[in-house]
Formats: C-alpha cells, structure tokens, sequence
C-alpha cells in the first residue's frame, strides 16, 4: 500500500510560466517552419536546436516543483539597480550586433558585440577581452559560412 505524504508541493509560478512561454514559442516557431518547407537546409539549424531546447526545458521543469522551502543560500538574490542596468545594457548591445550585422559586416559586429559584452559584464583585462572577442568572431564567421548557404557580409573575414 502506497504512503501519501501530506506536505505540500509548492510551485514556482515565475519560473514555471516562463518554461511554457519558452517551450510554447519554441513549438509554435518549430510547426512554423515544418509547415513551410521540410528541406534540410531550410531545417539544419532550427529544428535540432528547437528539440535540444525542448529537451533542456523538460530537464528543468521539474525544478519548479518542491515539497520543502527553499535554505536561504539557495533563494535567489534581489536584482538590483546595477545588475538591471547591466542587463539592460546587454540587450542594446545585442540590438547593436543585429544592426551593425548588415551595416559594417557579420565578423565586424560579432567582435564588437563580444568585447562590449565582456566589459559590461564587468572584465577590466583588456587583452583578454580582444583575445576572447577575435577568437568568438573567427568561430561564430566560419561556422556560419559552413552551415549556412548563402552568405552573410562580412568585413574582414570574408
């Protein structure tokens, strides 16, 4: 005969909602594109990468269920004014890498994009970040032109 635990199970709202909108979006965006073309190289980058998400949102969610409080090292931190700004500042960033993309170049805008990012992200070693920065722009250019088939402007790295 089965023992029924009489705690209760809470569950994490927050986290919970944004897994579904993820996997919700993901789903949709996946059927989307099945339903214009199942051509592997209309698929090849879209669809392993929208059931490996899948898969990790699936691996996480039960994490949103506990039938025991939280200890108070594990509760997450208050975000402060700082850290918004921080991500804040990581968004522009990344809407400057979308317009400098096609303005002065795919490995151009990589590179700035990945240096920004490590300063805002608080690295102050500047040959670190123009070493981490070339070396993410030289992967990120020449993996595209090997999966993608029509190409993308490049700048320097052509």
């Amino acid at each position: 005969m089965p023992v029924i635990s009489s705690r209760r199970i809470t569950v994490d709202w927050g986290h919970l909602l944004m897994i579904l909108a993820i996997a919700a979006w993901t789903l949709w965006y996946l059927v989307d594109l099945r339903s214009v073309s199942l051509d592997p190289e209309n698929t090849l980058l879209v669809q392993p990468l929208s059931i490996i998400l899948l898969l990790m949102l699936a691996a996480v969610l039960p994490q949103c269920f506990r039938t025991e409080k939280l200890p108070a090292e594990l509760k997450p931190e208050i975000l402060d004014v700082p850290s918004s700004l921080r991500i804040l500042a990581i968004m522009v960033a990344f809407v400057g890498l979308v317009w400098c993309m096609f303005a002065v170049g795919f490995d151009v805008a990589v590179f700035l994009f990945c240096f920004i990012g490590l300063a805002i992200c608080g690295e102050r070693r500047w040959w670190a970040m123009l070493i981490f920065a070339l070396l993410c722009s030289v992967v990120m250019v020449k993996g595209y032109q090997l999966l993608a088939p029509f190409p993308m402007p490049n700048l320097i790295l052509g």
